[in-house]
């Protein structure tokens, strides 16, 4: 009756093991401390239970192509509450007139990532974000939720990216420093600031000037190309080199310009111990403005520098940054007429992160913008915003907010960071110099700003899980 009763409890336990490993495992040992079964029986029901699953194929991944070493599946999504509330003057000496305020909820992000390890130094990465909210617009004018999508070859010598990602440019947006890796999850800040949104967010200027409607650059972020990062170096010199189109959308080269850009970054990195470590460097580019509208990349040259600096101290964490673009003029392919509207955009982004506690961070951020005359919409430095339209000169943003940390245990530790985690933000944000008539005809008109202003007060409240 003994031999019948353990074999049947061996039998249950095995047939359990297909759908629960451990759970059962647990089962098993309770059933040899009690004497039920011999540990020689819990190890033959262990791997009858390890021999099921394999052949049933449960935690397992079937790639496509038998080639493939290594299959990772990873992700985050945020989910977001944010409100504005603005107010502006038509000049230095009008009333102040109120602005509708608005607010609701959406989905900030919904990213999921795809890496397959071919092996040979051979790696393929695809990023879908399938929120809508950092789509870009394809040459045919359909949405798309491709973030990154390239091929990969590492070695000694560094890593050589071939596809569609972001260039070096704007460090809260993208880095090389190996001791400050910045991305969407790890922002210490809700949204990026108005600086790196000007540079990096996709273009959107005028159809006959660039002065006239400006507007944001489509300097950095997502391009493709075939981009060079060196072997990260927590303890020196660490450098980067990228090749790519001059516009953001991967369906097409172009219009049949010279469409190249070049991009070029460099850190230097001391890492004193886990608690301290700074880093130290400068990014470049040269790559032509992509007027929006036209579909063609004839209007202006433009050439920039980045310098950064970031460090951490025990609790606290201070990174800044400054941009500084030079866009010279050129002739307009479909009228032959010479744009005499240079400028040199420039902007400050200083950031200040102090960590109360394991769960608790509060983070402070001054960010400011000076188009040179070019101008900026709000909605190009405030995200979501849709009140005020018209365009200003300078912008200077102030932010204030609070990151909470859940604790989480991972391999018997705990564990704080992006992983769980939700942010609350308060920024004001003071555009000056709105843009009224322009002077001039055809391509050589420019714009022209006053003295009116507008304030805009956004509140927001954002949480996230990363897996």
């Amino acid at each position: 009756m003994n031999n019948t009763l353990k074999s049947m409890l061996i039998a249950a336990s095995a047939l359990t093991a297909v759908s629960s490993f451990a759970q059962d495992k647990s089962t098993l040992d309770l059933l040899v401390k009690k004497g039920v079964i011999t540990a020689e029986e819990r190890a033959a029901a262990m791997e009858d239970s390890s021999n099921a699953r394999a052949a049933s194929g449960i935690n397992r991944v079937f790639p496509k192509e038998d080639a493939t070493k290594r299959l990772t599946i990873s992700g985050y999504f945020q989910s977001q509450y944010e409100s504005f509330a603005s107010s502006s003057k038509a000049t230095s000496s009008s009333s102040s007139v109120d602005s509708p305020s608005s607010s609701g909820f959406i989905m900030r992000r919904l990213y999921l990532e795809i890496l397959a390890d071919i092996g040979e130094g051979l790696s393929g990465n695809v990023v879908m974000d399938m929120s809508g909210n950092t789509n870009s617009r394809t040459s045919s004018g359909k949405d798309s939720y491709l973030d990154r999508a390239m091929l990969s070859l590492a070695g000694s010598y560094g890593t050589v990216d071939l596809g569609y990602r972001k260039v070096a440019w704007g460090y809260e947006e993208s880095t090389l420093s190996s001791l400050f890796k910045a991305s969407s999850s790890k922002l210490l800040t809700v949204e990026r600031g108005i600086t790196n949104r000007y540079w990096n967010e996709a273009e959107n200027g005028s159809a006959d000037s660039i002065s006239s409607d400006g507007r944001r650059l489509g300097f950095g972020a997502h391009h493709v190309g075939v981009f060079y990062s060196s072997v990260p170096n927590p303890q020196g010199l660490e450098y980067g080199l990228s090749v790519t189109n001059a516009n953001r959308d991967f369906s097409t080269a172009g219009a049949g310009q010279n469409d190249l850009g070049l991009y070029a970054n460099l850190a230097y990195n001391n890492k004193v111990s886990d608690n301290e470590k700074y880093a130290v460097g400068v990014n470049y580019g040269s790559v032509k403005y992509f007027n929006a509208k036209k579909g063609v990349n004839a209007l202006a040259e433009m050439e920039g520098f980045n310098p950064f600096v970031q460090a951490q101290y025990f609790n606290w964490t201070v990174m800044a940054e400054y941009f500084n673009t030079k866009i010279t003029s050129s002739k307009d392919a479909a009228t032959n007429v010479t744009n005499d509207a240079d400028a040199t955009p420039t902007g400050y982004n200083v950031t200040v992160a102090y960590k109360l506690n394991d769960n608790w961070e509060a983070v402070a951020r001054y960010s400011q913008l000076d188009t040179d005359n070019r101008g900026i919409a709000i909605g190009d430095g405030v995200r979501d915003y849709s009140g005020i339209s018209s365009n200003y000169n300078k912008v200077d943003s102030y932010y204030l907010g609070l990151n909470y940390f859940f604790t989480l245990n991972a391999l018997g530790s705990a564990v704080y960071g992006p992983n769980a985690k939700i942010q609350f933000g308060y920024e004001l944000s003071k555009f000056d110099g709105k843009q009224g008539t322009t002077t001039g005809s055809g391509s050589n008109h420019v714009a022209v700003f006053g003295t009116g202003s507008a304030d805009v007060n956004s509140i927001r409240l954002q949480a996230q899980v990363a897996f």
